[in-house]
């Protein structure tokens, strides 16, 4: 299982919490930058209500899993709690995805006019849409951290999110002690469901309520991910990054050629 965060892990993910309002901003004013030079209406919707729509959503899906989940939170997360991080969670994901898509429709409407790509050839790891794009991006998207990034983190999160498995951070951490604990309390319950002792198993289950601590992680499913768990937290601010550093070559595309 992947370790707890560290002292400077958590003082790092705080600093880019502080800046991430003031980050958001930068990037929706470089946005309406070169939208206003876009000269395709197309390629302006896409860019308005595609790209800079979604970046608000992801923005304010990790502000929500801050809130809802902080970082030095010792309680347990109740049920509600769970699915509210679960659905940001999931829109997080999938706006990221869009995100990268609304970016290649700006560029094929802008670049092309559409003129000889078929909308199944619109991403911007798909070839078609890839020869429409200057070199500078298109060596950045090709790098390997990013296609190791696109190929084995995001699409596979992403694509177990709406095919197969969702993303969901598990109810909580368990030492060895405290599983042993909980089997007890397993067998006990048994017991009492048999024994027909429903005050005895409203007991038990407000007694194991209490045991563990919140698992800040996510994961689909356990085999498919060789039963690795990715750090909340860390992962979501990271991803910001990613796409804060994607957009920022999406953006310089569009003023170096001017």
């Amino acid at each position: 299982m992947t370790q707890i965060l560290k002292d400077e892990d958590v003082k790092t993910i705080e600093e880019k919490l502080v800046l991430l309002k003031s980050r958001y901003a930068e990037l929706i004013n470089k946005l309406h930058q070169i939208g206003s030079a876009l000269k395709n209406d197309k390629a302006k919707e896409y860019l308005f209500h595609g790209v800079a729509r979604r970046l608000g959503v992801i923005e304010r899906c990790v502000v929500n899993i801050y809130s809802i989940f902080p970082l030095q939170r010792e309680q347990l997360l109740d049920w509600d709690e769970l699915k509210d991080v679960d659905i940001n969670l999931h829109a997080f994901f999938v706006n990221i995805f869009g995100l990268l898509d609304n970016m290649a429709w700006v560029a094929v409407y802008e670049k092309d006019r559409r003129r000889g790509i078929n909308k199944k050839d619109v991403g911007l790891y798909r070839i078609k849409t890839q020869e429409i794009l200057n070199d500078d991006f298109r060596e950045y998207l090709n790098s390997d951290r990013m296609k190791k990034w696109h190929d084995e983190y995001l699409k596979n999160y992403r694509d177990a999110l709406s095919h197969r498995i969702p993303l969901y951070v598990p109810p909580k951490n368990l030492t060895p002690d405290q599983q042993k604990q909980v089997a007890d309390i397993e067998e006990r319950r048994n017991k009492a469901i048999r024994g027909r002792d429903f005050s005895l198993i409203d007991n038990l289950q407000k007694e194991e309520d209490k045991i563990g601590t919140p698992s800040p992680f996510f994961l689909h499913s356990l085999p498919e991910t060789d039963n690795k768990m990715v750090s909340l937290h860390a992962q979501v601010i990271t991803d910001f990054g990613t796409v804060e550093e994607i957009l920022d070559n999406f953006c310089a595309m569009f003023t170096n050629s001017k």
